[in-house]
């Protein structure tokens, strides 16, 4: 599973000159005066967030050199600051590396070492860490990643001894791990195992080790008497956690690992379509796939994301060539005739990735099940999916027909405009649905090669200055198929799609039809109530 970063943008300051004062144009920044603030992008093992108080160890590497090696940032709330300040030089790249929990020191841990006794909690057997590269000074906090470096076991217990358990713990298990330079953790070869005792939380037990290949052991104590059984042999991967089943009773107990669970989130089983989700609604984002995605609850109580998915699934990698049928690509820009593929953190948090078909439904589409993916989940976070041309209809006030009905008019729809008969991308991003200008790739047909839609918008079609010269034709991703004269050679489903005109200058927004093979930006909705 892969992650994309965030890129932080710098802030410019202008000094204005006065009455008959010549104007002297933008003046260069010091940012010293700034102090360096991360805002993390994560959550804890144990806990909801990061607590106030809680401490990471930064370090910054400019392009001349080490800036600040393991300097201790606190968390206030809502993002982790100290003594640390920036440099002055506001155009020299940086790669900050950041680690918890913090360890005293002169430099970033080599070796990190879990608690033997959890009992009272993992939170300081959780070494987690994070690293951005192409950071500029800001007087923004900079969002970075965290993730987990060590795995989780964790335990769910059923007891029909008639006895209190006392406590779980593991055994044959190395608790220390070597800390790359990049903050990733393996196992320390030639180390001695330990007993690690777990934290219990109702009928779960947790503990958090290195990620090593082993053959564990389990030691219940229950009624003054240890009870045990060894695992067969597993590897633990860094980053995952894993579940195990076990039964006591009176003179025995009964336990199977359950196997990997990929996200540390929720605890739950994944059944498919990616990794698990929390969902922070009330704050206005999700945490999916490692990343952080806002969204808003429209008018009609539908969640939307108003950002487009980003993640990439296991086994594929993005491509830059819209002509290979590779399925996901990277977003891009356009001069108007020639297409450039953007393959920078900044362009992919604000635009998404785009997707065909088959890679967001993770399915084959093939003439006789086309019709079969609406409301699939796909690739979107648990309790998402993608949305349907109902969905949409609901969402714009206007469609194309379906297999089902004529085309249709919906003036009660959330973002309808009477004027344009359909909705209006002003209203839309004044409302903060953040319509992003991803573009696509086109594809008429299946045999057709797919190219960047160039097109970008003029002044003589847009009346809304900052958005001249952007992608001009957007399509947001649908999951209802429409059946076209041949589905042999043109497979199609509605989705959400932007016309610029000298009519429509301030962008209006229809659902229309879309090849399964074009490359597309998703934007998923949340499950109805």
């Amino acid at each position: 599973m892969k992650r994309s970063m965030i890129l932080a943008g710098m802030a410019l300051l202008t000094l204005a000159a006065c009455n008959k004062t010549p104007e002297t144009g933008p003046q260069p920044v010091d940012f010293s005066r700034y102090g360096i603030r991360v805002e993390p992008v994560i959550t804890r093992a144990t806990e909801t967030d990061f607590e106030k108080g809680d401490a990471i160890g930064l370090s910054v590497v400019r392009a001349a050199g080490e800036y600040a090696a393991n300097a201790k940032l606190t968390y206030d709330g809502t993002a982790f600051s100290g003594d640390l300040n920036w440099y002055d030089d506001g155009t020299d790249e940086a790669t900050l590396k950041a680690y918890y929990p913090y360890t005293e020191g002169e430099a970033l841990p080599t070796r990190f070492t879990v608690q033997q006794d959890q009992s009272k909690g993992t939170a300081s057997s959780d070494f987690i860490s994070a690293v951005k590269e192409g950071v500029l000074p800001s007087a923004n906090a900079v969002a970075v990643v965290f993730k987990h470096q060590l795995s989780r076991l964790v335990v769910t217990l059923k007891n029909n001894s008639g006895n209190p358990v006392e406590s779980v713990r593991f055994e044959e298990i190395v608790p220390v791990a070597v800390i790359a330079d990049d903050l990733t953790a393996t196992v320390a070869e030639g180390a001695k195992w330990q007993p690690i005792t777990a934290f219990a939380d109702g009928d779960k037990y947790y503990a958090i080790v290195p990620g090593q290949k082993v053959a564990p052991r389990v030691v219940v104590t229950s009624g003054g008497k240890e009870l045990s059984q060894m695992l067969a042999e597993t590897t633990l991967l860094p980053g995952k956690q894993y579940s195990v089943s076990v039964i006591v009773n009176k003179e025995e107990i009964k336990v199977v690992l359950a196997g990997e669970i990929e996200n540390w989130n929720d605890g739950g089983e994944i059944t498919g379509g990616g990794p698990s989700t929390e969902e922070h609604l009330s704050e206005g984002y999700i945490l999916y796939g490692g990343d952080k995605y806002t969204v808003k609850q429209l008018s009609n109580k539908r969640w939307i994301m108003t950002q487009s998915l980003r993640y990439i699934p296991e086994g594929k990698t993005v491509s830059s060539d819209p002509a290979d049928g590779n399925g996901l690509w990277y977003p891009y820009t356009s001069d108007g005739t020639t297409a450039t593929p953007a393959t920078d953190a900044a362009s992919i948090e604000a635009r998404g990735l785009l997707y065909d078909h088959q890679v967001a439904f993770g399915a084959e589409i093939t003439a006789d099940n086309f019709k079969t993916f609406e409301g699939t989940r796909g690739i979107c976070p648990e309790g998402w999916h993608i949305p349907t041309q109902a969905e949409f209809l609901a969402i714009v006030g206007a469609s194309n027909k379906t297999d089902e009905a004529a085309a249709a008019t919906d003036e009660s729809a959330v973002y309808y405009d009477a004027e344009y008969k359909a909705a209006r991308i002003k209203t839309m991003n004044a409302d903060g649905f953040n319509w992003d200008f991803a573009g696509g790739i086109m594809r008429n047909n299946n045999t057709a090669t797919g190219k960047y839609q160039a097109t970008v918008t003029k002044s003589s079609t847009c009346a809304v200055e900052e958005w001249v010269g952007r992608n001009a034709i957007t399509y947001y991703m649908g999951s209802t198929g429409y059946t076209p004269a041949n589905t042999e050679t043109n497979r199609q489903f509605l989705s959400l799609m932007s016309t610029f005109t000298s009519t429509y200058n301030e962008g209006k927004v229809n659902v229309a039809y879309s090849n399964y093979l074009s490359g597309n930006p998703l934007r998923c909705i949340r499950d109805a109530e």
